[in-house]
């Protein structure tokens, strides 16, 4: 009875010992672990244990291998960097699911708490010191990014999505070597994870680790999970449609606030094929902006009023520089007109040159200025992709495809989304009901093809003798020098 007793009190005064970490959470203690990635991320559903394994995982490193899971791991044998870290989330989370989860999981008795007030009232322990010579601050990502530049740290674990700034300035505390850890489920849009992380996985720089909620499921084989499948079933059922991705998935995929919801890869990308002059017509628009690339895009229409996106172009250059690229492009196309950002035609009244619009037409592109009407040409867009599945049978098709040589165009469909702002941890100070505005310009250019309403032009036919003769004429003009 004294050993049993003995053992419960050893149990409860250190319970990271006992700590067992199902599947996927076992991956990412080893992917950090290694020490071989600087960024290593874990992206994951709602449910899958993402608070427990990041702190067991700050518990090796303050403390030592707990258990068999993290025994044999460098970074937790010997941890080669500053003992000093830090823990970034919202200030919620922070109160009721980090700091219960650090004192679960901690060895008790072996680290002091300080105790500082935030604004609004609010309270956490937000300084912590082990006895093992490490110490750690709990900050909220909605303190200014000015707060993180203090302190130089040996490791950073990041709660679900922070702003760009916070993150740069955290990272600069790095500087002498340290390890970063991003535990998330991809809710809220932040498309800058995505693109300057996720997207630029490595191995060295940057690794992550993936995981929906089935990783988590206690029927799953060889997944050691917790939760039922009843209990599962019961919780998804509930999510909006435009969540699942994020919260069942733990994806990036499928944005909140995505505004083309109804594509579809699997739908809307086709392979290239033939287009004759006679079947076709073509039609192209240019967002043009003096910092960033210039983005055009060429849509075919046939007969029956299908559109296809064919070709674009991304590209910083001069007027006759965009010119050349364009006639390579078009080889071979019948283009019936062309559509420009309103601003290209806006003249610099401080250089006097004339505007990029005019230096296009003196190249041989005439432009007229696409629609302003933001709201319609979105739902125009938005109609335009809808289509009907029976079963596996595609009994409505959507209006338009695009082929998969258009691979820039295809991602900025996706991720083009509404703004949400929320507070402080805003990606943008844009107001909420319209565009993030960034990565925009290839849905602008279609928007603004779609309110044009273009429809299938005939090709013209010539009278071969008459135009020879045209021909002939032209020619005795150009060499009488007129």
């Amino acid at each position: 009875m004294e050993i049993a007793e003995e053992l419960k009190i050893r149990q409860q005064e250190n319970r990271a010992q006992g700590y067992i970490p199902n599947r996927k959470c076992e991956e990412f203690i080893k992917l950090v672990g290694s020490n071989s990635s600087f960024v290593n991320l874990f992206i994951a559903a709602n449910g899958v244990g993402k608070s427990a394994v990041a702190v067991n995982i700050i518990t090796s490193i303050c403390f030592g291998s707990q258990n068999d899971w993290f025994r044999e791991l460098p970074l937790f044998e010997k941890f080669p960097y500053l003992k000093h870290g830090r823990i970034i989330s919202d200030p919620t989370t922070i109160k009721e699911k980090i700091i219960p989860e650090l004192k679960k999981w901690f060895p008790s008795n072996r680290y002091q708490e300080k105790y500082i007030t935030e604004k609004q009232g609010k309270f956490w322990e937000s300084k912590w010191t082990t006895d093992t010579g490490f110490s750690f601050e709990i900050m909220s990502n909605e303190q200014d990014a000015k707060e993180f530049e203090s302190a130089d740290l040996g490791w950073i674990w990041f709660d679900e999505p922070t702003k760009k700034d916070i993150y740069i300035a955290s990272v600069a505390r790095t500087r002498g070597g340290g390890i970063i850890f991003w535990t998330m489920t991809p809710l809220d849009y932040s498309a800058w994870i995505e693109e300057d992380l996720y997207a630029k996985r490595d191995g060295i720089n940057i690794e992550y680790v993936e995981a929906d909620v089935w990783d988590n499921c206690e029927d799953t084989p060889g997944a050691r999970g917790l939760l039922t499948r009843k209990n599962i079933d019961r919780m998804i059922v509930q999510y909006p449609p435009d969540e699942e991705e994020a919260r069942i998935h733990g994806k990036f995929g499928h944005l909140l606030g995505k505004i083309i919801k109804s594509f579809n890869r699997k739908i809307h990308v086709i392979r290239p094929f033939e287009m004759p002059r006679d079947k076709y017509c073509v039609f192209m628009a240019l967002d043009t902006h003096p910092q960033v690339d210039d983005h055009a895009l060429w849509m075919a229409i046939d007969s029956k009023g299908q559109k296809f996106l064919i070709a674009e172009c991304v590209e910083k250059g001069t007027a006759s520089q965009l010119g050349a690229e364009f006639k390579r492009i078009e080889g071979g196309m019948r283009v019936e007109g062309r559509l420009i950002d309103p601003s290209a035609f806006n003249n610099d009244e401080r250089s006097q040159e004339p505007s990029f619009g005019m230096k296009l037409k003196n190249e041989g592109f005439e432009f007229e200025l696409g629609s302003k009407d933001l709201i319609n040409g979105i739902r125009r867009m938005q109609d335009a992709f809808e289509y009907t599945m029976v079963g596996n049978e595609l009994v409505k098709k959507p209006e338009v495809f695009i082929f998969d040589t258009c691979p820039v165009t295809i991602k900025q469909i996706e991720g083009y989304v509404w703004v949400k702002n929320r507070g402080r941890l805003a990606d943008t100070k844009q107001p909420k009901g319209i565009p993030i505005d960034k990565n925009d310009h290839q849905p602008e250019n279609l928007r603004r093809m779609f309110m044009k309403n273009y429809e299938f032009i005939a090709e013209r036919k010539y009278d071969e003798q008459k135009h020879e003769a045209i021909q002939e004429q032209e020619a005795q003009i150009k060499d009488a020098g007129v």
